[in-house]
């Protein structure tokens, strides 16, 4: 029997160790069930009061950059880095970023019609001729802008159209000039008459593309005509001042070397000295200085008309900045404020020096610096009334009535009457197409 104590006490000793971890382990006595009626403690304050945890704000996004306008430029060589010269000296100065494309002068219009198809971006701001302008506005690839400056008349009349101006006028160019030689002629003739004596004098002839309505228009506007009514949507050919340029234009013909009846021939012949007297554009300037060293070329005006007293004044052309139809919003403000910047008097002489035509400002045509160029002062002299070309499908279709029939006129095929009637006929059945 004494055996088995141990073994039992130990087992007493095991179990009562059991219980003791047990209530080690376990966790900490729940407190006392409040007494009824005895007051809830309150808990002590806090040393220092909790503030309330601030909500953050979301941080707000930065304001997108405005977007690049881009702007497509039909000028080449030196006159393209003069514009985009201009272009980045606006850019430093107003912020607003532009993208300037070249663009040649023969696709532009076909361009701006395929980025439809091609999936590029269109043209915010195009900078092209007046035949552009009339061809895009024929698209309806453009808006109706409006001039801050003071244009020439005739720029706006080739950019305006149903009241409504098409283009904001920067550069004038494309105007027709008497241009002589000096080791010939002593000066240049002062009136048609005049021209045509000196001109058969001694065979020292004159030189134009006779055949071409462009050179017949000046004579035609010498008289008070016009190709089309004022709203320019009527051609005005069969008149008494079409068949007396018709006739004055067949004299100066009679004073032109029978050998040379087409416009490079009379350039060759002019430049070569073999011709006293030529009426050509601004354009062919620098060709002529380039033919021979020894041409020693005279700028003039073309001469006044004795039967009017008028000037017989070249159609004036010009290079126009053109909003394209989708612009609106913050991108059409600040690309007028662009075409703004362009008409100031300081940018308008700075670009006509540049390019080597006259400004669109009829203010900056005094500037000293044009006037120093003989070519530019010549054209001055006209510009302020030199009438424009229309934008209108009546003014396309007279030029074309004019270029079908002025050949049989010269070839003695029919008389200024009836050669100025087949033309309003002709101009007649183009419009009605």
């Amino acid at each position: 029997m004494n055996t088995t104590l141990p073994t039992r006490a130990a087992r007493l000793l095991g179990t009562a160790l059991v219980i003791i971890m047990a209530v080690a382990c376990a966790g900490p006595p729940a407190p006392p069930a409040p007494v009824a009626d005895a007051p809830t403690p309150t808990a002590a304050p806090s040393a220092s009061p909790i503030r309330p945890t601030a909500t953050a704000r979301p941080t707000p996004s930065p304001t997108p950059p405005p977007r690049l306008l881009l702007l497509w430029v039909s000028e080449v060589d030196a006159n393209l880095e003069a514009v985009r010269a201009l272009a980045a000296d606006y850019q430093r100065t107003s912020g607003v970023q532009i993208d300037l494309a070249a663009k040649s002068p023969d696709t532009l219009r076909l361009s701006v019609a395929g980025v439809v198809l091609t999936g590029e971006p269109p043209p915010d701001l195009i900078w092209a001729d007046q035949e552009a302008l009339a061809g895009l506005l024929a698209d309806g690839q453009i808006q109706p802008t409006q001039a801050t400056g003071d244009p020439l008349p005739g720029l706006l009349e080739d950019a305006t159209t149903e009241g409504k101006l098409w283009g904001v006028p920067l550069t004038a160019q494309g105007t027709l000039l008497l241009l002589y030689n000096r080791q010939i002629a002593t000066g240049p003739p002062e009136t048609s008459d005049d021209l045509i004596v000196r001109s058969r004098a001694g065979g020292a002839g004159l030189v134009m593309a006779w055949d071409e309505p462009r050179w017949l228009l000046p004579w035609l506007y010498g008289f008070g005509g016009a190709i089309t009514n004022s709203a320019g949507d009527t051609p005005t050919l069969d008149t008494p001042e079409m068949v007396s340029a018709l006739g004055l234009l067949r004299e100066l013909a009679a004073a032109s070397p029978a050998e040379v009846k087409t416009y490079r021939g009379g350039q060759r012949w002019f430049g070569q000295g073999e011709v006293a007297f030529a009426v050509d554009g601004d354009w062919a300037l620098p060709e002529y200085r380039t033919l021979t060293e020894t041409l020693d070329l005279g700028v003039a005006p073309m001469p006044v008309v004795p039967a009017t007293g008028q000037r017989a004044l070249p159609v004036i052309g010009g290079t126009f900045l053109m909003l394209h139809r989708d612009l609106g919003g913050e991108d059409l403000a600040r690309a007028k404020a662009f075409a703004a910047f362009l008409e100031r008097p300081e940018t308008q002489a700075r670009l006509a020096l540049a390019l080597g035509r006259l400004p669109a400002s009829r203010q900056v045509l005094d500037d000293p610096a044009i006037r120093s160029d003989p070519a530019l002062t010549s054209a001055a002299a006209m510009a302020a009334n030199a009438p424009g070309l229309p934008p209108t499908k009546a003014s396309r279709c007279a030029l074309f009535g004019i270029d079908v029939w002025l050949p049989s006129l010269l070839g003695g095929k029919l008389n200024q009457a009836e050669t100025a009637t087949n033309m309003q006929r002709e101009a007649e059945a183009c419009v009605t197409q």
